[in-house]
């Protein structure tokens, strides 16, 4: 995840940012434009690519001023030869840029998290008991939610909750084993 802000502001991940010149802003915001210039809201593989299930579509944007211009591509990551190459060229320079935030940038933090949780039905027998302290968002589909929080909630995920990435197994009160995760929000969330 790469997001890059008209104040030259570029978050990589929601964990590393790194400021970037106007001008430099400017030339991506003009790659993208020519990149993603006839392109469809949802673009297709070359026929008779065969389809992948269950891995994310990558979602590529620009927004020049004149309102956001994204194109969604279905397992981009499992077959870039499969589509267009301006799609190609315009993922490689975002993913070049998130590269360079985590490698150059610092560390992002906000007092803004979101934390995602889902239900273990197989539960791990290593499951820690939950932080005293810890919220936990609702249950909005079966057997899993998310939820945003600010402030003191959001400084109680930071310090008892491991950010590196993975899925941590706890054990409510009540004995339900929940895997959960959290990022830090990103300034438009």
């Amino acid at each position: 995840m790469l997001v890059v802000y008209a104040d030259g502001q570029v978050i990589a991940d929601a964990a590393h940012e790194l400021r970037l010149p106007s001008a430099e802003v400017k030339a991506l915001v003009q790659a993208l434009e020519h990149d993603l210039a006839g392109q469809p809201a949802t673009a297709s593989p070359q026929q008779g690519s065969p389809r992948v299930y269950d891995v994310p579509t990558t979602v590529l944007g620009v927004d020049s001023g004149g309102g956001m211009r994204e194109v969604h591509v279905p397992y981009f990551e499992h077959g870039t030869a499969r589509y267009d190459a301006a799609l190609v060229t315009a993922r490689d320079r975002l993913a070049r840029l998130a590269d360079r935030v985590a490698a150059q940038g610092r560390n992002y933090s906000t007092d803004r998290v979101r934390v995602s949780i889902e239900q273990v039905t197989a539960p791990a027998t290593s499951a820690k008991p939950l932080p005293e302290g810890v919220p936990l968002p609702p249950e909005t589909q079966a057997h899993s939610g998310s939820k945003d929080y600010k402030g003191n909630k959001a400084h109680a995920i930071v310090r008892l909750i491991p950010r590196d990435g993975s899925w941590h197994v706890y054990r409510t009160s009540t004995g339900k084993h929940l895997a959960l995760s959290w990022r830090y929000l990103l300034p438009h969330e």
